[in-house]
């Protein structure tokens, strides 16, 4: 089984728990996540199985959108809802043109320092260990990219926000930062990923449905082939001596008819005269490279 799933991750599981249960359930070992989500969060988690392992990396580069609710004036050690709490503090409740004023400054090219309770290793060894030993040490800020946030609704203490953001972005810290920025403090409260790539909450299904339609026998039909999992790049057909040349992982020349065509990343798939997906290929507008062949 080779192929693509949008799953809506409920909360309470870790991604890997998500993909332990689609092991199970699909009855397939190679199956991999492309951007992790905290147990507290929810939404769009897309797993990769068998032959699709091999654009996991492409898919998790997309562009992430997320759905945050933050809390003003406590503070916890996870910088979300499931941690210790460190502190409460007085603040005075900020108007809307405040908020507005102090969001704006966490869009664009920032730096941001990744959560004590993550992933990000230190001298090899995971931060949430550390962390959960009291070990934890300060992490260096990192450059984050976040194109938009938009304030969708404010009852204090609770703050609604949309984020878009580019891989890499913890909206945990985002919030942590927004709060000592507003001088009140914060930590994330609700959390849900809404798009991954062009990979929405709106196509998503559950667990549940999918263990149901693996028992039904038609697990296949809730799949995303590989060609339509990379959607977001454009397509070049190739005459049959050209596309010879690309599985092969030859370069050729790109095609004049393509000039000027918009492409994320410089990245393109390659199809055949049938309509086949030969490659995921990068190009500079002169020549065509080949990443990845899959026939």
């Amino acid at each position: 089984m080779d192929g693509v799933l949008n799953i809506n991750k409920p909360t309470g599981m870790t991604s890997h728990d998500v993909v332990q249960l689609a092991r199970r359930v699909l009855r397939e070992k190679k199956i991999g996540h492309t951007g992790t989500l905290d147990p507290l969060a929810t939404g769009v988690l897309v797993l990769c199985i068998g032959k699709a392992t091999r654009i996991a990396q492409y898919l998790e580069a997309g562009e992430k959108e997320y759905r945050a609710i933050m809390k003003l004036g406590v503070t916890t050690d996870t910088l979300d809802a499931e941690g210790r709490v460190l502190e409460t503090r007085t603040y005075v409740a900020p108007d809307r043109g405040t908020l507005l004023h102090v969001i704006q400054q966490f869009t664009g090219s920032i730096m941001q320092s990744p959560p004590a309770f993550s992933a990000v290793k230190i001298e090899g060894v995971p931060s949430y260990k550390l962390a959960r030993q009291g070990r934890a040490k300060p992490n260096k800020p990192r450059p984050a990219t976040i194109y938009s946030i938009d304030l969708t609704a404010f009852e204090d203490p609770l703050l609604s926000l949309t984020v878009r953001c580019a891989k890499g972005v913890y909206i945990r810290s985002l919030c942590a930062d927004i709060g000592d920025a507003l001088y009140a403090g914060a930590h994330l409260t609700d959390l849900q990923r809404t798009k991954s790539g062009s990979f929405s909450i709106d196509t998503a299904i559950t667990l549940e449905t999918l263990a149901g339609m693996a028992e039904a026998g038609i697990a296949a039909a809730a799949m995303i082939s590989i060609d339509d999992a990379l959607a977001e790049f454009p397509v070049i057909e190739l005459s049959t001596a050209e596309a010879g040349k690309v599985i092969h992982g030859n370069k050729v020349e790109y095609p004049s008819a393509h000039r000027g065509l918009i492409t994320k990343r410089g990245l393109v798939r390659i199809h055949d005269s049938l309509g086949r997906l030969l490659s995921l290929a990068r190009h500079d507008g002169i020549t065509i490279s080949p990443e990845l062949v899959f026939s």
